[in-house]
């Protein structure tokens, strides 16, 4: 396996992305785009152990993420969006698969919108039809930004965490372990050029107006998410994923808007099956509380 990270720019912006080939590549390439906290080199090694080692594998700090150039909330989603395709076909694969999960997922959702003929399959993740962030989310985000510019890092991360982690978030109270525990202590430890680069989310136009409107890709496209999610619940996520011809969706039992975190080895399979790397099925879309549950996939 080798690996390299490449620098790109898009109107001026400095960004990169890291691609991670395989000696015997076969399958697709498999782009990853992370959420607010993702790195290139983090959150995307897990999932690579439940991708076949024909595939490669190419995970993007897109401008405003990770170690990317900062970007201001007066570039949106659109943006974004140009970003992402400069780096996919900067590579000249001609068949890939889309992964996003969270605010990758939105810039996903918007690629979509000028879908490419490679574009083969598409999971998304932590994202729903929207408007996003509505305004009692939108409420409840400013109420931790507020926290957090009076020095009140106690109040963020009880806030940050409700969000995130829904009824999960106080079971694991007084203990040091566990994905909830490691989310706060590193939100807590977030320096203030990353909540600020959080910060310029929050304002950021997701889904901006005019931006031309194309026919839904006729490509598998799986929406999933937990069913205790607040960030992006559930009903939302459904409707998003019957907004596509090849739509799917799913939601993942005891499980919050972090299923990577939470659950990151079921994560990393419901993306391999939905991308035909075996395991068992992802189940078609039906109506929201009829949909299958995940929870206990093996």
């Amino acid at each position: 396996m080798s690996e390299e990270v490449l620098s790109l720019s898009h109107e001026g912006f400095g960004y990169s992305c890291r691609v991670s080939r395989r000696p015997d590549q076969a399958a697709p390439p498999v782009f990853l785009f992370g959420g607010a906290l993702h790195r290139n080199h983090g959150w995307a090694r897990r999932l690579e152990k439940a991708l076949p080692s024909a595939s490669a594998v190419v995970t993007v700090d897109l401008p405003g993420f990770g170690a990317a150039d900062p970007l201001p909330p007066t570039h949106d989603a659109s943006f974004l969006a140009g970003a992402a395709w400069r780096a996919v076909e900067g590579l000249g694969f001609t068949r890939y698969d889309l992964v996003g999960q969270c605010l990758g997922g939105f810039v996903v959702r918007q690629m979509l919108r000028r879908a490419r003929p490679g574009v083969r399959r598409v999971v998304l993740s932590g994202v729903c039809a929207g408007p996003w962030p509505g305004p009692l989310l939108k409420a409840q985000l400013q109420s931790a930004e507020v926290a957090s510019d009076r020095g009140d890092r106690a109040t963020l991360l009880d806030v940050a965490t409700r969000l995130f982690f829904g009824v999960a978030a106080g079971g694991d109270a007084g203990s040091d372990q566990g994905p909830v525990p490691q989310f706060r202590d590193r939100i807590g430890a977030l320096d203030p050029g990353v909540l600020e680069d959080l910060r310029s989310h929050l304002y950021r136009e997701w889904f901006p107006p005019g931006l031309p409107t194309q026919a839904p890709p006729e490509v598998p496209v799986l929406v999933f998410t937990g069913a205790d999610d607040i960030l992006t619940p559930p009903g939302e996520a459904h409707r998003l994923a019957m907004g596509y011809p090849g739509g799917r969706f799913a939601v993942v039992e005891n499980a919050g808007h972090m299923i990577h975190v939470e659950r990151p080895d079921e994560y990393g399979r419901i993306v391999a099956s939905h991308l035909g790397h075996g395991g068992e099925a992802v189940p078609r879309s039906r109506p929201h509380h009829g949909s299958e549950p995940l929870g206990r996939l093996t």
